[in-house]
C-alpha cells in the first residue's frame, strides 16, 4: 500500500546507517530491538510448552521448521512495519510525536484507512500475544520455582497457583498500559534493553544445559551451534557493557563522532 521501491529498500538495507549519527538514543533503540527479539522469558515459556505439549525427541524436526517459519515471518513483518511507517519519515514526521495507537491514524492519509486499519489491528494482535505469552511464562516460572502444579492443561482447581499469577501479571499489565500520560513507547524499549541485559546468564546456563552429556545423550550441542551461541552471548554482552557506558558518561559517543 506504500508502493515501495525495491530496489532502493534493497539498497537501503545494505547500506543503513544511522541518522544523524550513532548516539545513546541510537542504542537504545538497536538494544530495543535486540530485546523485542532475543529475551529470557521466551526461553521460559518454550520449554515449559514443549513439556506441557508433551513433546518428545521425535518432534525435534518439527521444532526446527517451526522456529525457522516463525523466524522468516518475525522478520517479514519487522520489514513490513518498517515500509509501512518510512513515509512518516518521508514527511518529516518524528516518531517521537506519535504513541502507539497514533502511528495508525498518521498512516491513514499515505496508506489510505484499510492500510491504517491493518496497521493497528497487528500492533493490537501483537500486544495480545505478548500479554498472553509473557504472562504464561511468568505463571510457568512461578511453578517451577514454588514447586506447583503448572500446566494449561490443568483443571482451574487443580491450577489455582498457576492461573492466579498468570491473571495476576496479565491484569498488572494492563493496569500499567492503563497510568494517564504513561510514556508507553519508552517503557516498551526500556523493559526490551533490560531483556537484553538479563539474557545472557540465562544463554550461559542453557549452554551448560545443552552440552551436558548426561542429560541431553545424544543430542548434545553440536560444535557450530556452540560457536553460534558463544558468538550471541558475547555481542549481548558487549552490547550491555557499551549500554552502561552510555549511561554513565552519555557524552563519549560525541567524542567518537556521533552526535
Amino acid at each position: 500500500m506504500t508502493h515501495p521501491h525495491w530496489h532502493d529498500v534493497g539498497h537501503a538495507f545494505i547500506t543503513w546507517q544511522p541518522l544523524p549519527g550513532f548516539n545513546k538514543d541510537t542504542l537504545l533503540i538497536v538494544l530495543a530491538d535486540i530485546g523485542a527479539t532475543v529475551t529470557p522469558w521466551m526461553l521460559f515459556f518454550q520449554q515449559s510448552a514443549t513439556v506441557d505439549k508433551g513433546m518428545t525427541t521425535k518432534d525435534i524436526r518439527f521444532g526446527r521448521i517451526d522456529t525457522i517459519l516463525g523466524a522468516a515471518l518475525a522478520s517479514a513483518a519487522a520489514i513490513a512495519t518498517i515500509l509501512a511507517t518510512a513515509p512518516l519519515f518521508a514527511h518529516q514526521m518524528s516518531a517521537d510525536n506519535f504513541q502507539a495507537a497514533q502511528f495508525a491514524q498518521a498512516l491513514q492519509p499515505v496508506i489510505g484507512r484499510f492500510g491504517a486499519s491493518l496497521f493497528a489491528l497487528g500492533m493490537v494482535e501483537a500486544g495480545i500475544v505478548a500479554a498472553i505469552t509473557i504472562s504464561t511464562s511468568s505463571a510457568y516460572a512461578f511453578g517451577e520455582v514454588a514447586h506447583k502444579p503448572h500446566s494449561l492443561n490443568l483443571p482451574m482447581q487443580e491450577g489455582k497457583a498457576f492461573y492466579g499469577v498468570l491473571t495476576l501479571c496479565a491484569v498488572a499489565a494492563a493496569a500499567i498500559v492503563l497510568i494517564p500520560g504513561l510514556p508507553l513507547v519508552y517503557v516498551v524499549l526500556i523493559v526490551n534493553v533490560v531483556a537484553v541485559l538479563a539474557m545472557p546468564p540465562a544463554l550461559v546456563f542453557l549452554y551448560m544445559l545443552v552440552n551436558d552429556k548426561e542429560i541431553m545423550g545424544d543430542l548434545v550441542s553440536p560444535p557450530w551451534a556452540n560457536f553460534l551461541s558463544a558468538a550471541v552471548v558475547l555481542i549481548l554482552t558487549a552490547a550491555g557493557i557499551l549500554f552502561g557506558i552510555s549511561i554513565i558518561a552519555p557524552n563519549i559517543f560525541a567524542a567518537l563522532g556521533g552526535k
